[in-house]
Formats: structure tokens, sequence, C-alpha cells
């Protein structure tokens, strides 16, 4: 049973000041707070970070209700100890054709063969116009498409990228060497359609693009006002 979830950092704790500065760090917080054995065989840990009046927001999607007790002791408050609810109840209710506000943390790349090596490689999307666009095109893969949140905006202009961030940190490889990691982070505030829901459901549990270990892939819906 997939649970969605909430927990309030407190950013005067030391312990906060480490998570909110790494991403790693937050990942090992948020894996910690689920048995080693979780089957993750209907979904994977999501997770990501917000900014809010009061404090940063972690929201976070996982197969079982995870135990925040030591996230609370670390950076929290014992006041507010986190707050989960079934996530199935919102996927059983989408349908085709319905229309949400989304919100979704991404690392928009694009990949070109190296014509040298006959590699693969990625790269970052840079610019605003780039990253929307990506988006765009990628929607009908995860089941959605992209569509104006205010009446006369043009569909190209959509959806909003509200922040930008480059993440940088070292990574140890597979054979024991230690590589730099960076991830151009771009959040995306706009609106969309269903047009696949089944496909819609299984985007939501899998997550969208790549990055999903730092805080990247979570989409989360609030109903669309107009």
């Amino acid at each position: 049973m997939t649970y969605f979830s909430r927990f309030m950092i407190n950013p005067q704790r030391r312990g906060a000041w480490k998570l909110l500065r790494s991403p790693q760090a937050m990942h090992a917080a948020v894996m910690a707070t689920l048995p080693p054995d979780t089957d993750y065989s209907e979904g994977r840990i999501l997770w990501r970070l917000d900014e809010s009046q009061h404090a940063p927001v972690l929201y976070m999607l996982s197969p079982e209700k995870p135990d925040f007790s030591a996230l609370v002791e670390q950076s929290g408050w014992q006041t507010r100890p986190g707050e989960s609810a079934h996530y199935g109840r919102l996927l059983a209710k989408l349908d085709n054709g319905q229309e949400w506000a989304f919100r979704l943390t991404a690392n928009p790349v694009k990949r070109h063969t190296n014509k040298q090596t006959g590699k693969r490689e990625v790269f970052p999307h840079v610019t605003v116009a780039q990253q929307q666009a990506w988006i765009r095109e990628r929607a009908p893969q995860w089941g959605f498409e992209v569509i104006p949140s205010v009446e006369g905006q043009d569909v190209e202009e959509c959806p909003m990228v509200s922040s930008r961030q480059d993440l940088a940190f070292a990574r140890r490889n597979a054979d024991g060497k230690v590589g730099k990691v960076t991830h151009r982070k771009a959040q995306f505030d706009g609106a969309l359609r269903i047009t696949d829901v089944e496909l819609f459901r299984k985007s939501l549990l899998s997550g969208m693009g790549r990055g999903k270990a730092y805080g990247m892939g979570l989409l989360t819906l609030a109903p669309l006002s107009r």
C-alpha cells in the first residue's frame, strides 16, 4: 500500500543544515524511514523538498508508511511528527480528461551520441524555454499533456519554471573511483490534463525523469482553479 507523507523541517536544528545542503544526506535520511526489508515491487521511494511560508517541507511517496521519529530528533519538531495518507485514494479518483494543477521538480536533460566514441551522453537543458519544451514533449509518455493554467496563456509558455538550481556532489562509482555528479534541477508549476489514466498512475508511482534518488521525479497534484 502506497503512502503520501508530509514532514516539516526545522531549519534551526543543526541536523537540518546537513540535510538541506546535501541531497545525498537527505536521500539517506529518507531511506532510513522505512525498514530494510521493504517491498519495492509496486513503487519506489520518491521525495521532494519544497519551500513554504513557515519552513521547508519534505514530501514523500513510499510503499510503506514511513517512521519519521529519527527525522524528528534530527531536524524536526516534536509537535510536528509528520503525517501520512493512503495514496490509493487519489489514484482511484483519477480519470481521463481531468485537469489538475501540478508541481514537478525534475532534471531536464537531452541525450546525444558521441560521434567519436559511439557512446550516449547526457547534457542538461540550460534555458527556461528548453526546460519547458522538455516537459511538454515528454508529458504524453507519462499519461498527460501540459495545458495553460490561466485563460489566454500560450501553451509554449507553459508550465512555469518557478525555480532552478544546480546540484553538484561527489559519488563513488561501481569501480571504486570517486566522480563528480551534477544535476540541473528545475521546478515546474502548471496545469495538466490526463490523457492515459493507467499510464499516468504508473508514472506517479515510478517518478518522472532522472535524479529520483536526489529529490526529483515526484509530481504532486492540486485542484485547478481558473
